[in-house]
């Protein structure tokens, strides 16, 4: 009996548009103005405000269309298209939606001109490469799975490097958003490795819990954000790694000199960006 092909691209006309539409919002959002609104609230004591304009609502409408689009993206996979009810394709929006909610962000404080169309296209283009990774990794028997299990785990670790950076400049907010963007990228990480669903939503809880406590010792530090980013980086790394590990019941000796090798180099680059 011949075997079923197995898919690997998704379907060009869709990737297309949900792309253009994102970046059509990208440049409405340059010349939509709303007049700005500030809400505060007390947070654990402290008091925060967060300033509302046009912009941002643009921002979170980008997110909501972007979680659609790629939900649409993902069911149309021949292995999720039978069960319509099926709630796997939650965890492939979670990269998606960061990474065009953080291409937002960085564009936003970009002035107008060559460089801020020049990101746009690089956002894009990261954004659709991220399309791309999600629908390839769900179906594990495919040859490419493997390296494109690689190239989304390397674009969620650099979502993570500009969240990490950005919610570092937040102030009082930066640790309840450090809490929620370490949860869901570590989740949809260990998912990604294949972690047993039960582990997965406690021991992403773990890391994120890990990371807010980091960043609230570094938040008593004059560190550059990107710095602070980084940081987190190596830890969310870190922890992710080991919780593999110990899930697969691998050599923990080994995986022990390898993440602690990666730390060092990455701590010793940081402390070169800092000294500089």
């Amino acid at each position: 009996m011949p075997q079923k092909p197995l898919h690997f691209f998704p379907r060009t006309d869709q990737l297309s548009v949900l792309t253009a539409v994102i970046s059509l919002g990208y440049v409405v959002s340059r010349f939509l103005y709303l007049p700005a609104r500030t809400m505060e609230a007390t947070l654990f004591g402290s008091p925060i405000s967060v300033q509302v304009d046009g912009q941002m609502i643009m921002l979170l409408l980008l997110t909501a269309l972007i979680t659609t689009g790629t939900d649409v993206l993902i069911r149309s996979h021949p292995c999720l298209r039978e069960d319509p009810l099926d709630l796997r394709p939650l965890c492939h929006w979670i990269v998606p939606a960061l990474t065009a909610l953080s291409v937002g962000v960085l564009l936003n404080g970009l002035a107008a001109g060559s460089l801020w169309l020049l990101a746009m296209l690089a956002g894009a283009t990261v954004l659709m490469l991220v399309l791309v990774a999600e629908y390839a990794v769900i179906d594990p028997a495919h040859l490419a799975f493997h390296q494109m299990q690689i190239v989304l785990t390397l674009l969620a670790y650099l979502t993570a490097l500009v969240w990490f950076s950005l919610v570092a400049q937040l102030g009082a907010l930066a640790v309840a958003s450090t809490l929620l963007i370490g949860w869901l990228l570590s989740f949809r990480l260990l998912h990604l490795h294949a972690v047993p669903a039960p582990q997965v939503v406690w021991n992403s809880l773990a890391v994120g819990l890990l990371l807010a406590e980091l960043m609230l010792v570094l938040g008593y530090w004059a560190l550059p954000p990107l710095a602070v980013g980084a940081c987190l980086l190596v830890v969310l790394h870190l922890a992710v790694g080991f919780t593999q590990q110990v899930s697969r019941k691998s050599h923990i000796g080994l995986a022990v000199v390898e993440y602690v090798l990666v730390a060092v180099i990455a701590l010793a680059l940081t402390a070169l960006l800092v000294l500089d």
